[in-house]
């Protein structure tokens, strides 16, 4: 059976209501610990097999058990979409994702996506200035990559742009995404000069593992800025230089790439958890645009490996308390029983207040599509298409 799915015709809006893509190759397998420079073909994966234990039920306790069955399933067919249901990012939860949070267990892309989105809410200690950063979501950089390959790359580029339509890229002080690739995550930070400085781009990899390639990645992302960089100087869209004259005109030689000594992960399973730990303290404590002298903020002594760890507890207390606040639709048994139950978990006043949306989406997928594929599909992307963004 072939589990995979179409990335190129992914559009960022479908990529937050996808639940399935990454348990299939995330929480299947685990990683064993690997070092840079290690033999690629000698990466073993080392699956994790569970333990099944058999319960011999009673007569009596049939009935009980028929009606815990049905709890239960009613649970688990219950779906929240935080922060809300209108949001245009909005990132689709159900029961089962939780369990990437168990003890062990590797991150899948709902779970990174929902904590990227839970950074930037008013509940959260993080206080991003608006307009400073932009976040791509975990399947960005399998777009990016798929560029290579292809033999239209003009086409598939202009097509690609819809991920960050209406949103200057060079005029963001830092681009941040996740990158997944054999069952492992990292994160590259992009850095922006300011208009005054005489210095470069300066892309960032940070790997809690060194597992990663930082060169193909580089490469990857270097392909990235240079095409848009071209796209923008050939189409004449930019009203003003975003950058120091002499830097925009000679970009494509003036990106500077550093992988960045940080904390390590001590076990095979929290690299999730450590890119998001990253990104945290990377936004508390960014200057408003990055100097070389600021890489000093890093290393490998910068927090203290059990600090990124222990996202995983707070994460599942989060999304736990989402869940038990959340009330399903005042649905007759017959409506429940033909699809999941619908919720939305909002902020207000730094507390999460689960409301019925005022427009369920009908169907048992419960997701919004949105018309934006990398196709060649001539319907216009809407406002579901646009990435995270710092505001």
């Amino acid at each position: 059976m072939d589990n995979s799915i179409d990335l190129e015709n992914l559009s960022p809006g479908d990529a937050f209501k996808d639940n399935g893509h990454n348990r299939i190759h995330e929480h299947a397998s685990t990683p064993s610990r690997k070092r840079k420079g290690d033999d690629p073909g000698a990466f073993s994966m080392r699956l994790r097999s569970r333990k099944v234990q058999e319960v011999v039920l009673l007569d009596g306790d049939a009935r009980h058990s028929e009606s815990a069955d049905k709890i239960t399933n009613k649970r688990d067919a219950m779906k929240i979409y935080y922060p809300s249901s209108e949001h245009p990012q909005s990132v689709e939860l159900s029961h089962d994702d939780i369990k990437c949070l168990e003890p062990e267990s590797l991150l899948s892309s709902p779970i990174m996506n929902f904590y990227i989105m839970y950074l930037q809410q008013p509940m959260s200690s993080i206080s991003i200035p608006k307009g400073k950063c932009h976040i791509f979501n975990t399947y960005f950089f399998s777009k990016l990559e798929a560029l290579i390959s292809k033999v239209d790359k003009a086409s598939y580029f202009l097509k690609l742009r819809r991920w960050w339509k209406g949103i200057d890229i060079f005029r963001k002080a830092y681009i941040l995404f996740p990158v997944h690739a054999d069952t492992h995550w990292s994160l590259v930070i992009i850095c922006m000069p300011s208009k005054e400085d005489q210095s470069g781009l300066i892309i960032l990899h940070l790997d809690s593992l060194k597992f990663h390639r930082s060169r193909h990645i580089f490469s990857v992302v270097e392909r990235f800025l240079k095409e848009e960089w071209t796209y923008l100087n050939k189409n004449g869209s930019l009203e003003e230089c975003p950058i120091q004259e002499m830097v925009w005109k000679n970009l494509p030689r003036k990106i500077e790439k550093k992988p960045i000594a940080v904390p390590q992960q001590e076990n095979e399973y929290d690299c999730g958890l450590f890119v998001l730990y990253y990104m945290q303290r990377f936004i508390e404590q960014a200057p408003e645009r990055l100097h070389k002298k600021d890489l000093s903020m890093f290393g490998k002594r910068w927090f203290q490996p059990e600090e990124a760890s222990a996202l995983r507890t707070k994460i599942q207390s989060v999304l736990l308390q989402l869940f038990h606040e959340a009330k399903p639709n005042n649905n007759t048994p017959e409506q429940q029983t033909t699809g999941p139950s619908l919720v939305e978990a909002k902020s207000k006043n730094n507390l999460m207040e689960p409301t019925v949306p005022e427009q369920p989406v009908e169907g048992s997928s419960a997701k919004l599509a949105s018309p934006n594929h990398l196709d060649g599909s001539s319907i216009q992307p809407t406002s579901f298409e646009h990435p995270l963004e710092c505001s």
